[in-house]
């Protein structure tokens, strides 16, 4: 999750939005994520969460605190009957971890930042309702693994198909064992065991196949069309429903409260290597010319 693009912005992804990203990286925009609320036709609401942090939805403290804030409207918010994860920013569902971020960082900046996160996708996990995460874009690091806290993932797979993974071992960086957990109960243990330890990411097709995506569209009108139309043929009781869910989420849940803390001395070893300052160090720089390069 902590250099996402240094090996996908430089080596596998050179897409048309991986340019994009190389030329604007080094001065995002805004950090927003809107919620909006549409009634169902079986009652109650569906809530959408749609980040917008340009230029690739990248995770840094504010925008962690803006998906934080986020969740905190849906959680108040006591008729929502599930949840929406969406991104309004071409090319890209998120990106990861900021760059920027995590370079130079002292340990009481880092843990706040790998703290928020885990707690960002913990809320998510254990919300009650059905979730999806819709994904039209790449889906690389921190941003895959907010689309795992989802039930359900649907995902565009485009004429130039985006990435979806968690690349973390493919930059340097080990996968947390709770992380591989949810990883492996979505896929299989070979797929786990095939795909982490290379640290690989995956087409829309290739990860459909595995399970780590549950439904593929050709475009993000029908991706959309498809979302309302699950949503809206629910007529089950919500009291019902959000305690099976509860049920079915309690053990990972105790597992991941148990270790929450166990991997942050583990992270921040690898963050603080000279190693990885140095692949972030590079990057940076590399991105810092071409963004002075005329168009």
């Amino acid at each position: 999750m902590t250099l996402v693009l240094v090996r996908r912005a430089f080596v596998a992804c050179r897409s048309h939005a991986c340019d994009m990203l190389q030329h604007r990286l080094m001065s995002a925009g805004p950090k927003l994520a809107p919620v909006a609320f549409t009634a169902l036709d079986g009652g109650g609401q569906l809530a959408k969460i749609t980040m917008n942090y340009p230029p690739a939805n990248l995770f840094d403290s504010s925008s962690l605190q803006a998906l934080g804030a986020a969740m905190d409207t849906v959680e108040a918010t006591s008729d929502v009957r599930g949840l929406v994860l969406q991104s309004d920013v071409r090319g890209f569902f998120s990106a990861g971890f900021s760059l920027p971020a995590l370079y130079n960082v002292d340990r009481a900046g880092f843990e706040r930042l790998w703290v928020t996160g885990k707690h960002v996708f913990r809320r998510i996990y254990a919300l009650p309702v059905p979730s999806i995460a819709a994904i039209d874009g790449h889906a690389l690091g921190l941003g895959c693994v907010m689309a795992m806290a989802c039930q359900r993932r649907f995902m565009v797979a485009s004429e130039r198909p985006p990435l979806i993974g968690l690349n973390e071992v493919a930059v340097g960086m080990p996968v947390p064992e709770w992380l591989a957990t949810r990883f492996r109960d979505l896929t299989s243990t070979r797929d786990a065991e095939l795909i982490l330890p290379r640290g690989s990411s995956l087409s829309p097709t290739q990860a459909h196949k595995i399970g780590l995506v549950d439904s593929l569209y050709a475009s993000r009108s029908e991706m959309d069309d498809a979302i309302h139309s699950d949503f809206n043929s629910c007529r089950v009781s919500a009291r019902a429903q959000q305690e099976t869910i509860r049920g079915l989420r309690r053990q990972f849940l105790d597992y991941f409260d148990t270790c929450f803390d166990q991997d942050t001395e583990l992270f921040w070893q690898a963050i603080s290597s000279h190693e990885t300052q140095t692949a972030i160090g590079n990057a940076l720089a590399q991105l810092k010319a071409k963004s002075r390069k005329p168009n």
